[in-house]
């Protein structure tokens, strides 16, 4: 239960690092080796490519604001120091080129492994 609650709150640092747009808190949650990340529509290759491109280039280019929620989150160890998070997420956000309102739903797959007694993000999957 501990390892699940360490979880669940490695996923709030995710989200609220995605609607502060922190760099460094970012950066933090991942492990640092063989990230990956897949968005709706790219897929990105390394930590620095997930920052820059993923975090930067495309969460803080597009949006002024924008609010990461989380539902249902569903833990399933595949190993003691790795396991698979699943949710269904949905985002409020506010353009930046033109002040709307968007938003989209979809389901969230994180693999995380525990490193240095710390859970961190290795992979990231978003889809619609």
């Amino acid at each position: 239960m501990k390892d699940q609650n360490e979880i669940f709150a490695l996923v709030r640092r995710y989200q609220a690092a995605i609607h502060t747009q922190d760099i460094e808190a970012f950066k933090s949650l991942w492990t640092g080796k063989n990230n990956t990340l897949i968005s709706i529509t790219d897929s990105y290759s390394g930590l620095d490519s997930i920052t820059r491109d993923f975090l930067i280039g495309g969460i803080q280019g597009a949006y002024e604001r924008i609010e990461l929620i989380a539902e249902d989150i569903q833990v399933r160890f595949v190993a003691e120091e790795l396991a698979i998070v699943i949710f269904q997420y949905r985002t409020e956000c506010v353009r930046r080129e033109t002040g709307e309102s968007y938003g989209i739903r979809g389901l969230e797959t994180q693999v995380v492994q525990k490193v240095d007694g710390q859970w961190k993000l290795v992979h990231v999957h978003y889809s619609k």
